[in-house]
């Protein structure tokens, strides 16, 4: 994540098309549906154990709402424009305000959680929501071609409609990227149902083979017919990319799940900024974009004219800075937890 920022925002132009930025810039592409996948398949692990409270509309279910709107808050504070902090409030225009409701990968997350949760409120049986999420992660991404081709700020609100493509260039719109965390989910309920029968084993070697069949799927199918209006699919509407990408996260997984067996008991610092990823995907933003020098962010300061190597050298310290930060911060949040 923080690499992919990075090598994006700093690289030199005149490197960007050069076959091993190609190959960097594929392996960058899955980081986004990573964080997705594994906030689907997290938020769904530690619901489950909740879902009574859920449905009685008990503390856990106030508690869980709280949590999706701060982050939502975040999701949209971090999207305001500088340059509106400069004019009169009655200046402002349309433009000016487009990027704080372009939807990124927090907006996403925040209502495929509401999502998730409304899912596991009214749903009674486990396999009933499998079903459900498996349908949903399908239509998802199968119709993201065709919603891609609507306007829906013809007849939505513009901050309504950003959520459903990229007409008013939003980033991570619910389609298809939502996808990736409703298949999360459908992981995470069918990863708990075989543990309690002593098969994760198997359900690990099983998604492999899933894995094989979404990568052929994403190389092989041909180009699903073009939406009305469109004469090419958008890279990121297809669902050639999606299968593609999805496949890539289940061997990501698979190797996750290998190495945590593997590995001897104690904490790690990897394990430890994965549990705070959401902390560390905040931090690394404000760090690399927030305007303090004189209204430019770091990123302004640098520009895009750095070399590899200096990518490589401007990254060491800021993931030095976010383990650290991380590991403040979840001793914050578990000092906070305790009883008095």
């Amino acid at each position: 994540m923080i690499e992919t920022h990075v090598f994006n925002s700093m690289l030199s132009e005149s490197l960007r098309q050069t076959g091993w930025f190609r190959a960097l810039n594929f392996v960058n592409g899955l980081v986004a549906p990573s964080f997705l996948f594994i906030s689907g398949f997290v938020f769904l692990l530690s619901a489950e154990r909740k879902v009574a409270e859920f449905r009685t509309f008990g503390q856990a279910f106030w508690i869980q709402l709280r949590r999706i709107g701060v982050v939502w808050l975040i999701a949209y504070v971090l999207h305001v424009p500088p340059a509106v902090f400069g004019k009169p409030w009655t200046s402002l225009t349309r433009q000016d305000w487009l990027p704080t409701i372009q939807v990124d990968v927090l907006h996403c997350i925040c209502v495929t959680w509401l999502f998730l949760l409304a899912g596991l409120m009214v749903l009674r049986s486990a396999a009933a929501r499998r079903a459900w999420l498996l349908v949903s992660a399908l239509a998802t991404t199968v119709a993201a071609p065709w919603v891609w081709s609507v306007r829906f700020d013809q007849f939505l609100p513009a901050p309504l409609a950003a959520y459903f493509n990229d007409g008013l260039n939003s980033l991570f719109p619910v389609f298809p990227w939502s996808g990736f965390m409703l298949a999360g989910a459908l992981c995470a309920s069918s990863f708990l149902a075989a543990r309690e029968r002593d098969m994760e084993r198997p359900f690990m070697l099983r998604l492999s083979g899933l894995a094989a069949v979404f990568v052929t799927l994403g190389l092989a199918l041909p180009e699903l017919p073009l939406a009305p209006g469109r004469t090419e699919t958008p890279w990121q509407a297809d669902p050639r990319t999606f299968f593609l990408r999805l496949g890539l996260v289940f061997v990501l997984l698979c190797v996750c799940w290998l190495v945590d067996r593997r590995r001897q008991s104690g904490e790690s610092w990897l394990f430890l900024v994965s549990r705070e990823s959401l902390f560390v995907y905040v931090a690394h933003l404000t760090v690399l974009f927030a305007p303090v020098f004189g209204g430019r962010s770091l990123v302004d300061v640098a520009g895009k004219s750095m070399g590899p190597g200096w990518c490589v050298l401007a990254i060491a310290p800021l993931l030095a800075v976010m383990v650290t930060g991380a590991r403040v911060w979840n001793r914050w949040k578990v000092r906070g937890a305790q009883p008095a």
